[in-house]
């Protein structure tokens, strides 16, 4: 890694580090703490990413579409969520990929990658209704709209949160 990448580059080869489990986030405190009064373009950035990441509670998102769909979650004025929680139903189990607890929501970000095969469709609608059954909201955003409208699957997000704080 160079510090001359940009800092999208660092920051996705940071967090596909962690979640390889090559390296931790403490792993950069001797690196810093060394280069502390360098004056090396990108170690800004590099402390900006670094900082942000250190957390017990941070998971690195595994796919490029789970980062669009944090990002979303992490830079509005959304309650906050967790990421990657496993939730139990009546008759099953599930991980999902975000849950917002205020608002009782299930946010999932949809590739075709997953959801090519049948059984996986079949899989996520009955989820989605074990979810409806317990109670929950299930909102669901795919590849596109995170990429090409960020802003109208916020507002939609915006939208549900106050339907389920009215009801």
């Amino acid at each position: 890694m160079s510090l001359r990448e940009t800092p999208a580059t660092i920051e996705r080869l940071i967090d596909s580090e962690l979640v390889r489990k090559k390296i931790r986030i403490g792993d950069f405190d001797p690196i810093l703490e060394r280069l502390v009064n360098a004056r090396q373009p990108g170690l800004g950035a590099l402390r900006r990413i670094v900082r942000s990441r250190d957390s017990d509670s941070y998971i690195p998102p595994t796919t490029v579409l789970e980062k669009l769909l944090y990002g979303l979650l992490d830079v509005s004025d959304l309650p906050p969520s967790g990421r990657q929680i496993p939730i139990s139903y009546e008759s099953s189990k599930a991980t999902v990929d975000a849950y917002i607890p205020e608002w009782k929501m299930i946010v999932e970000a949809d590739g075709r990658r997953w959801h090519t095969r049948e059984a996986d469709f079949e899989r996520d609608r009955a989820r989605d209704n074990a979810a409806g059954a317990s109670g929950l909201i299930v909102m669901r955003f795919t590849y596109t709209m995170l990429s090409q409208d960020p802003s109208s699957c916020l507002h939609t997000l915006k939208e549900a949160g106050r339907w389920r704080q009215a009801s």
